[in-house]
């Protein structure tokens, strides 16, 4: 059954007859019955699929990671959420091809936070038993003590941790104690990004090695 909403003129929603009505992006869209593919898929269609199947698997193990990391290029309003943001990131720019064709996720490539402020141009990573330690160039823009570094630790296999306003970024160097980290199961790989603590936004992460 259809339904015609706010009048003759309002936008109709649901079945009628042999075809759907719905809205999309604000208009409304009527769609006939899909027809049943005889074709079987080609070889591009089949590596798409791996392709996102790999870029989703690897989005959902993160997802609360991501969330945190897109959500200030999210839209209020927007059916384009943090979460959809990071996965099409991963999908286009961070997914690449092994020896036998299959998709991987390549850590080097990956953007975790994502924002519009300046990135640090570098960092370096060490582990000291359960301490991180983090050193990095400040840069005189981010003198102030609001802007702090968000700091994840990502694994490969859905292993990951997320710690907010680590330091300051005009501090240059930070110790972090992480409790069991020494008796950790995967490799993570390590990002950094800047946070405005006071009126919001990310830059974009940087990778920083793996620990």
């Amino acid at each position: 059954m259809a339904i015609l909403q706010n009048g003759p003129n309002g936008p109709i929603i649901g079945k009628f007859g042999s075809v759907n009505a719905y809205l999309l992006n604000g208009q409304n869209v009527v769609r006939g019955p899909r027809r049943k593919r005889t074709s079987p898929p080609s070889e591009l269609e089949l590596l798409n699929r791996k392709k996102q199947k790999v870029a989703g698997r690897f989005a959902g193990d993160n997802s609360g990671i991501l969330d945190f990391g897109y959500r200030f290029l999210a839209k209020k309003g927007s059916r384009i959420g943090a979460f959809q943001l990071a996965q099409r990131h991963i999908f286009k720019e961070a997914l690449e091809l092994d020896s036998e064709n299959n998709p991987f996720v390549n850590p080097e490539k990956l953007i975790i936070f994502a924002g519009q402020l300046t990135p640090l141009a570098s960092c370096e990573v060490k582990l000291q038993g359960n301490i991180v330690e983090l050193k990095w160039t400040p840069n005189g823009q981010y003198n102030g003590s609001r802007y702090k570094l968000n700091l994840a630790l990502v694994g490969l296999q859905g292993e990951s941790r997320l710690k907010t306003s680590i330091a300051e970024v005009r501090q240059g160097a930070c110790s972090l104690q992480i409790d069991d980290i020494s008796k950790k199961n995967c490799d993570y790989h390590v990002y950094v990004c800047i946070w405005d603590t006071v009126d919001g936004g990310f830059s974009n992460s940087i990778y920083c090695g793996v620990i």
